[in-house]
């Protein structure tokens, strides 16, 4: 874009989204040709840029329908990651170092929202997937055929016992040998609402109010939905008897979204939680079992 606007004698300074729109389209839409251009050359092409920017109160395209025509994606993808460290990136730019996190919240909300419009609208797949997903499983959701499921566990009720949640993600990656797997806490937003953070996890964020507190709350259930929706089935992992609203609550919208889901679980079952599964295993090698052979994966 800045090679496309200099070419006409714009230059534009650091605060580029400050330029006149049409002259951002303009450079914006010989940039998608240039793209396109060079693409030929390859066999697969990355690109990487931002559906809309939260600009000085407003919202300000990334891109438009028409300039996604120009090179048709065959999936599209937003990466996500924790608040702090999107904020902590953003104070190191000249451009963005003003930006709140109540600001940053809808912004992210509005980057998920438009690229799955743009998924609907060009037919293609969309998945959210977090910055520290393991990268060869990302590899492999890009261009493999293997199954996807969502790892579920109670990780509220587990807080005090983190040796839990490490074997049940320790399960996680075992299985993403053979499967893509969307684990919940490749994103840790929460740590910072329940505990003040996790140890991993920084709690210097500034600007926690009631109101940024809610909105990482909703975020986190409709990204956690996502992933969800956008897996052929659910696995929980459930090492409790205690009640966890979360996980039934992504059992069931599994359930309401025709996802399969198989449970480990070795407590007394009540019908309800039989009633949102589709197996229920009494251990993990026989979860694994089952899975290898439904799914006709590789064996781990």
């Amino acid at each position: 874009m800045h090679r496309a606007a200099a070419e006409s004698r714009v230059h534009f300074t650091e605060k580029v989204l400050d330029s006149d729109p049409a002259v951002l389209s303009l450079a914006r839409r010989t940039a998608f040709y240039e793209i396109a251009r060079r693409a030929e050359s390859y066999e697969h092409v990355i690109v990487g840029l931002h559906a809309c920017f939260r600009w000085r109160g407003s919202l300000v395209e990334g891109f438009s329908f028409k300039d996604i025509e120009i090179l048709l994606p065959d999936l599209l993808i937003n990466v996500v990651d924790n608040i702090t460290d999107i904020s902590a990136r953003m104070k190191e730019s000249a451009q963005w170092s003003g930006m709140d996190n109540a600001t940053l919240n809808v912004w992210l909300d509005e980057e998920e929202f438009l690229t799955r419009q743009v998924a609907h609208f060009t037919e293609k797949p969309h998945y959210t997937v977090a910055r520290q997903h393991d990268l060869e499983n990302f590899y492999e959701l890009l261009f493999s055929p293997k199954p996807k499921f969502y790892l579920s566990y109670p990780i509220t009720l587990l807080r005090d016992t983190p040796q839990e949640i490490d074997k049940i993600r320790e399960i996680g990656e075992k299985l993403s040998r053979s499967f893509i797997v969307f684990d919940p806490l490749t994103i840790k937003d929460m740590a910072l609402v329940t505990a003040g953070g996790d140890g991993n996890v920084p709690t210097t964020m500034g600007e926690m109010d009631d109101g940024v507190i809610e909105q990482i709350k909703t975020r986190t259930i409709s990204r956690d939905y996502q992933f969800v929706h956008q897996s052929d089935f659910v696995v929980v992992i459930y090492p409790t008897d205690k009640l966890s609203p979360g996980v039934l609550s992504e059992m069931n919208y599994a359930t309401r979204h025709n996802k399969p889901v198989y449970a480990v679980y070795t407590g007394t079952r009540s019908i309800f939680f039989e009633n949102l599964c589709d197996r229920i295993f009494d251990s993990y090698e026989e979860l694994v079992d089952f899975l290898q052979e439904t799914y006709k994966t590789e064996k781990n």
